[in-house]
């Protein structure tokens, strides 16, 4: 009986992982700003996230590319950046760490 409790326990905190670290991230996104413009899944001032992961979805370099415009910004619109406004680069936003970035990267290609 302990051991089917045990493995069924396991189980639980082993599914909610990806949850605890999708709202980790969720909560990174909202402490860099980058919620001041973008959002899950309705347009703004910035395409929404669900966007960005369905248009960048399937390409080898999408996390390495998303990784440098979150950390440099974008120099406009067009190309792989698109809507009404280039991002601001780190001296218009809070800093963010090629970690971060990264997490923030992967994040977003998960939605």
């Amino acid at each position: 009986m302990k051991s089917v409790t045990l493995l069924t326990l396991t189980t639980l905190a082993l599914a909610a992982l990806p949850m605890h670290a999708a709202l980790a991230s969720e909560k990174l996104a909202q402490e860099k700003q980058c919620m001041g413009c973008h959002a899950l899944k309705d347009e703004g001032a910035a395409p929404a996230f669900k966007k960005i992961a369905a248009a960048w979805k399937g390409r080898k370099d999408a996390e390495a590319q998303m990784v440098i415009t979150i950390r440099e910004g974008s120099a406009g619109t067009g190309g792989p950046h698109w809507n009404k406004a280039k991002m601001p680069d780190q001296s218009e936003r809070p800093r963010v760490s090629d970690a971060e970035a990264r997490e923030l990267a992967r994040w977003i290609l998960t939605l």
